[in-house]
């Protein structure tokens, strides 16, 4: 049936729907989002950077334009945090120039003019 009556003839429409299963409330981006902040810790702990805050939340469709469902969010740090972090960076950045400019020094240039080390590119 799809209509209700009521009354002195008042007829409601009902809408005829399809049921729905358990896939219905995968949440395959909350899932995708998890998995991103997962790859950002490990891949900040490898710096010594910890994020005590990080999570993910459910985006606002009324309050954002974001398309995601889902973000990251990284917490919040205090001022003294976020320059100890930027401290950090800024060290590891310092050590992996040190090591090309190392590197560079001791590829030895090439006497016949081809390309070195940098520039090489595969004869096969």
């Amino acid at each position: 049936m799809n209509s209700n009556a009521f009354g002195a003839g008042l007829k409601i429409s009902l809408p005829v729907t399809e049921e729905v299963g358990p896939e219905y409330f995968d949440e395959t981006d909350r899932e995708e989002a998890v998995a991103a902040g997962v790859q950002l810790v490990n891949g900040l702990r490898k710096f010594d950077i910890e994020l005590d805050g990080i999570g993910v939340s459910p985006v606002c469709d009324k309050c954002t334009v974001l398309r995601e469902a889902y973000v990251v969010e990284l917490g919040h740090l205090t001022p003294a945090e976020a320059v100890e972090m930027a401290t950090k960076l800024h060290t590891y950045d310092a050590e992996f120039r040190r090591m090309r400019e190392e590197i560079k020094a001791l590829t030895p240039a090439n006497p016949e003019g081809k390309e070195g080390a940098e520039g090489a590119t595969s004869t096969e």
